[in-house]
């Protein structure tokens, strides 16, 4: 997060006026859970959350206007994320608010960013899993 202090030497009922604002200040609101998925960066397996992120211009440490929202899916560990369009989000907001079901996320959601040689291991590990 940043912050900035504008002074200026103008005075105003004899009081000098400044003004500290800032930009980068980031909120996260969990919407509920999508599914089971291994982290790349913590390496843990767990029920990643559906989330919404936004980034805020803050005036006086108070956070005013979000300039920025990312809908994503993220580690509850190390909250690491995969980012969602709009239209993904929504629909998985849908199946999570209606209650329809706990592991909702699609193989192309859940190994996004993997090449097909990691995609075709981590099938395996997930079919051995479920045969023990």
């Amino acid at each position: 997060m940043s912050w900035c202090l504008y002074q200026r030497n103008v005075s105003l009922w004899g009081v000098d006026m400044f003004i500290i604002w800032g930009f980068g200040k980031t909120t996260r609101k969990v919407v509920g859970t999508v599914g089971s998925r291994t982290c790349n960066y913590c390496n843990t397996n767990s029920m990643w959350q559906l989330c919404i992120v936004r980034t805020w211009f803050s005036l006086f440490f108070i956070p005013l206007i979000p300039y920025s929202t990312k809908y994503c899916i993220s580690c509850p560990n190390c909250k690491s994320y995969v980012e969602l369009s709009k239209e993904e989000f929504e629909k998985y907001r849908n199946i999570v608010q209606s209650g329809s079901g706990v592991d909702i996320m699609s193989d192309e959601v859940k190994y996004r960013g993997k090449n097909a040689a990691q995609i075709n291991y981590l099938k395996q590990m997930e079919e051995i899993d479920r045969n023990k």
